[in-house]
């Protein structure tokens, strides 16, 4: 794999390294195998990025990851999570896997759904599951954060009762933020149901009636029955929650948002309420992020999609920032995949994210999150052999 020749960022003005953590390291691992196998490379960066320095003897540790929506392939394969599990116990600790409950109705909307598709996924690998917000996704804390967008984050409980927290992202793309990564991860994955509305509450789509032949399959899809058909469809805002799901399987293209306004909202949230878990665990979170199947959608989606690009490696970090931001330049070097839904970035070092989502500036997520001092677009990758 070919690094990128420009990883090395120029740092925000606004950006103050917190002391005693150096927030610029991220390290990567290919896919490509000589001596050892690639689980064994998963051990060495880990080892290398200094997980154990977060979590001490018989702390619990959480593992925030994604299950996969039912009829979801592209997840993240189990047998990395339990690789990452295993190096934390052998560590001295105490790991489980754990998600929260979702906005929208579907497998995971409660904990004994959630659970039993985590099951059907594959993840019953030894290592407890449990739902961070609860039963009902209503266990919850308030975290005082006082910014832009949000001045009290609602955290699951779970975040404040555990030790330690380490992100394990499958980093792909997504409707509305063009990339999820380990801010996305941390941010919705550790809200609680409140905490995921108010970062989707701008998102309210409208119909393009001329385009609109009322085919009902936005009303199918729609997890909480704030679409209705009267010749053409419509959207009732007190009852959209955002979710997006509307825009994705209009086929007509009649179902849009203000993209200029609601995006650029909604990616301010999220590192929001990633910043919210962050200063929560202060030097106790660890980031992530596998880019293996590289899809254009998330695992939200009871579907997958062919990936963009080839599958590149995984990568470390201490920064959630630099992680996500080495990420993207990471897939914008790949030469995109033939026949995917990429349109005509297939050439190394074209913007895949602004090929599949051209009016979303899906850098301006990684610039806000930098200027809140979440971390820095500026790091060094160090690939590891």
């Amino acid at each position: 794999m070919t690094l990128p020749k420009d990883s090395n960022r120029v740092k925000s003005e606004n950006y103050q390294t917190p002391k005693g953590r150096d927030l610029s390291k991220v390290f990567f691992a290919s896919l490509r195998v000589k001596d050892t196998g690639f689980l064994e490379k998963i051990d060495k960066l880990l080892d290398t990025a200094g997980l154990t320095e977060i979590f001490g003897q018989n702390n619990l540790v959480a593992l925030k990851l994604h299950f996969g929506e039912k009829g979801n392939t592209t997840f993240i394969r189990p047998l990395f999570i339990k690789r990452i599990a295993r190096f934390i116990e052998k560590g001295g600790a105490k790991p489980f896997l754990f998600d929260t409950t979702t906005l929208y109705r579907g497998a995971r909307a409660n904990a004994v759904d959630h659970i039993k598709t985590a099951f059907e996924n594959g993840f019953n690998i030894g290592y407890p599951i449990i739902i961070g917000d609860g039963l009902l996704g209503n266990e919850k804390r308030n975290v005082e954060i006082n910014k832009k967008q949000i001045k009290k984050a609602s955290i699951a409980q779970l975040v404040f009762s555990s030790d330690a927290i380490v992100s394990i992202a499958h980093f792909k793309c997504h409707l509305l933020s063009a990339f999820g990564g380990a801010i996305k991860n941390i941010a919705m994955g550790c809200a609680s149901k409140e905490g995921k509305l108010k970062m989707h509450s701008s998102i309210v789509p409208y119909v393009d009636k001329a385009k609109c032949i009322s085919c009902g399959v936005c009303v199918t899809y729609c997890p909480v029955e704030a679409i209705n058909i009267v010749e053409v469809a419509s959207i009732d805002k007190k009852k959209c929650i955002g979710c997006g799901s509307c825009i994705s399987v209009c086929n007509e293209g009649a179902i849009k948002i203000t993209w200029d306004i609601e995006l650029k909202k909604f990616q301010e949230r999220l590192a929001e309420y990633c910043y919210a878990v962050a200063l929560l665990k202060k030097e106790r979170i660890f980031y992530i992020n596998f880019l293996i199947n590289i899809t254009p959608s998330c695992d939200c989606f009871p579907s997958s999609d062919t990936p963009i690009v080839p599958d590149i490696g995984v990568l470390a970090s201490k920064d959630p920032v630099a992680i996500d931001q080495a990420s993207c330049d990471l897939v914008n070097d790949s030469i995109g995949i033939e026949n995917s839904r990429l349109r005509k970035s297939f050439r190394k070092g074209e913007d895949k994210f602004r090929d599949l989502f051209p009016k979303i500036d899906w850098e301006y997520g990684l610039e806000y999150a930098e200027s809140i001092s979440l971390g820095s677009r500026k790091y060094t990758l160090q690939e590891l052999s």
